[in-house]
């Protein structure tokens, strides 16, 4: 554009920092910058916060616009020579553009073919309605700019000095407070984002790197600590899982104690009623056989008592007879008495029921000791030295394996820091990739790194005040049931349920031998019931 003036004057002098035009009644800010009373209106009404467009001064309400009589009189003056030399819109034309600056953008079909601002985009801070895309962001006006309001940086020369960066956003948050400079250093002795002058005032002494270089080392430490906590996260969630799969096997294992120990009470009880029902036959028995007896010895005692009484009464009769010869006619007459019975040892026993209630319990506990025989069978293992573990000595005693029935061994564990014990498939494998899980054919529990483990499908930690001293396995083939107990503290520890369709065979592992530690050996205890 090519502009007449006086030679004193120039156009940037008249120029509106929004629209880039010839001021048109021009207005002042409270911080005493002007703009044109349109194009302020117009981005007050377009902004989320009342700011200068220049210097970005922040207002707590709208303030009051001071029309700038001095500077509408120079510019209206200007304008004059301008039309004067043929070089510029008459203000007609002025008005017409202004007065749509506040329905949208006021510079922007005339003057730039900039790309709107996308999202992730630094918009322009100067366009009214919908932005334009920033081209560069001014450190010193605390702003960011699309090409038609950077021309007022190349007309203005009192902004020629103005340092342009690329676009960025939260321009304000980088420009140092104090000397309205960016901040490009970083102190690690405060830790800190400096300017270069804070730099030379007041942290000479101080550890100072640049922004980019601290930002390069802090993004590496975030990286690490960011795969430190993925890697918790993991670890954290695979654990909670496994107490979550944990608490759904104590609740399975429960239901199936409360199970098991309904079925074991309701034969005890039908055991104890049944006692007690041939210890009632039995008392009701030798009542009648004693009642019986009692009754005959009766029967033979009054018989006796009434022959006796005759007799009593006959000898009564002649005792009072007075005449001599009548009397000793009479007592030739008399019957011979009768034979008497010795009656001095009889008696009768009335401790027919001593111990019988005692029998009868002794009977039962022994019955409850069959039942409980059969619920839990002892069964004595004999190791395989074929099946073994190349690392796994076993003494010539035999092998054995289970094809059916019940059986229950106890292993004493007392002095081991590690151990495996439980059952296998014949046909699992004992060499090279070996799944300790009932889907390799293994019903395992483990003592490792001092956490004891049911080897299911997944490892499920036993919460365990603590670690058992002497673990018993009990098996039952036809019901596809391993269980471990606690054997000192009589505690359930863990049972897995499935179904067995060829030999299983017992583990014992010992584990390797670390640092000294672990060096005692499994141990095989005799089972004794009692």
């Amino acid at each position: 554009m090519s502009i007449r003036s006086t030679g004193v004057l120039s156009e940037d002098q008249f120029t509106c920092s929004i629209c880039l035009e010839v001021f048109l009644e021009p207005v002042s800010t409270p911080c005493g910058h002007s703009f044109c009373k349109a194009c302020l209106q117009g981005y007050w009404n377009h902004s989320k916060k009342f700011l200068c467009p220049m210097c970005k001064k922040a207002y707590s309400r709208r303030p009051e616009m001071s029309v700038n009589r001095v500077l509408a009189e120079i510019s209206s003056q200007f304008q004059g020579l301008t039309v004067a030399g043929g070089s510029a819109g008459s203000p007609s034309q002025k008005g017409s553009i202004n007065a749509g600056s506040e329905a949208g953008h006021s510079d922007t079909a005339g003057l730039d073919t900039g790309e709107f601002a996308q999202p992730g985009e630094v918009p322009c801070d100067a366009c009214i309605g919908r932005k334009l895309k920033a081209l560069k962001s001014c450190v010193n006006c605390a702003g960011s700019f699309c090409d038609s309001h950077l021309r007022h940086h190349k007309k203005v020369k009192t902004l020629h000095s103005h340092r342009l960066i690329e676009p960025t956003f939260n321009l304000a948050e980088k420009i140092c407070k104090k000397h309205e400079r960016l901040l490009d250093l970083y102190c690690r002795t405060d830790h800190i984002c400096i300017c270069s002058t804070c730099a030379e005032a007041s942290h000479k002494s101080h550890d100072m790197t640049s922004i980019d270089h601290e930002y390069k080392k802090k993004t590496s430490n975030l990286g690490k600590k960011r795969s430190e906590l993925k890697h918790l996260i993991k670890e954290r969630s695979k654990k909670l899982e496994e107490i979550k799969q944990s608490i759904k096997v104590i609740k399975a294992s429960a239901q199936k104690e409360l199970e098991d120990s309904w079925q074991v009470y309701a034969d005890l009880q039908r055991l104890v009623e049944q006692s007690q029902a041939e210890l009632v036959e039995l008392i009701s028995t030798r009542q009648r056989e004693a009642e019986r007896h009692a009754q005959e010895l009766a029967r033979g005692l009054e018989n006796e008592l009434s022959q006796l009484k005759r007799r009593s009464q006959e000898l009564e009769a002649h005792a009072h007879t007075k005449d001599k010869v009548v009397f000793l006619q009479n007592i030739t007459t008399l019957s011979p008495s009768p034979e008497h019975t010795d009656w001095s040892s009889v008696s009768i026993n009335t401790d027919l029921y001593l111990g019988t209630l005692r029998t009868s319990v002794s009977s039962l506990v022994d019955k409850f000791q069959e039942e409980l025989k059969l619920l839990y069978g002892k069964g004595e293992v004999i190791l395989d030295p074929i099946t073994a573990q190349k690392n796994l000595v076993v003494s010539e005693d035999g092998q054995q394996g289970f094809s059916s029935g019940r059986h229950y061994w106890e292993v004493d564990v007392a002095r081991k820091t590690a151990w495996t014990l439980g059952v296998a498939r014949g046909s699992a494998r004992r060499k090279g990739e070996i799944k300790l899980c009932p889907e390799g054919g293994y019903w395992c529990l483990w003592l490792k790194d001092g956490e004891v483990k049911a080897l299911a499908s997944s490892r499920l930690p036993l919460m365990l005040p603590f670690h058992p001293s002497k673990v018993g396995i009990f098996l039952d083939y036809e019901a596809g049931q391993v269980s471990f107990y606690d054997v000192k503290t009589r505690q359930h520890l863990y049972t897995f349920m499935d179904k067995f369709n060829e030999s299983v065979y017992p583990i014992f592992s010992p584990c390797l031998t670390h640092d000294g530690k672990n060096s005692a050996p499994l141990v095989l205890t005799h089972v004794k019931h009692s």
